[in-house]
């Protein structure tokens, strides 16, 4: 169809951090509710930690982290599935 375009990556992108933070919600949900789902619920950290540089003028702080686990990737992938979709 000529008419029929999928949205553009903002729209994925700002999909994808919405599922990846009611991924993780989720998670914390289920695993109080069920433990034996904690293993899904460990989470690794990746990215750069903050770094602060003062030049006595400004002063510039700059980090990015990404507390990736089981129920976040699962929100990520739901969130794609939910773009491609639209």
């Amino acid at each position: 169809m000529a008419g029929s375009r999928s949205p553009g990556w903002p729209v994925l992108v700002i999909l994808l951090i919405l599922g990846g933070i009611v991924g993780g919600w989720l998670g914390q949900a289920l695993t109080k509710a069920w433990p034996s789902l904690a293993v899904l619920a460990n989470a690794r950290s990746l990215g750069i930690p903050s770094f602060t540089l003062d030049l006595e003028v400004f002063t510039v702080s700059f980090g990015f982290m990404l507390n990736l686990s089981g129920f976040t990737l699962i929100g990520f992938v739901l969130a794609y599935l939910i773009y491609r979709k639209m």
